[in-house]
């Protein structure tokens, strides 16, 4: 997996893909490649799971 192939994967688990979801995007690469880049970023951002969706409410 070169540099631009890394980068790609670390930047769809930073917007919230989840493992499977990547490894369907990039069936080329080994799986355990693409889980090692995934988990950095997301432990990065202390978020290991996919992130839950946030509702916000203007009271106002």
């Amino acid at each position: 997996m070169n540099d631009q192939d890394k980068r790609a994967v670390e930047g769809m688990a930073r917007c919230g893909i989840d493992l499977e979801g990547l490894c369907a995007s990039f069936p080329k690469f080994p799986r355990e490649e693409i889980e090692e880049i995934f988990i950095a970023p997301r432990k990065s951002i202390g978020s290991w799971s996919a992130p839950e969706p946030e509702i916000k409410t203007n009271c106002s």
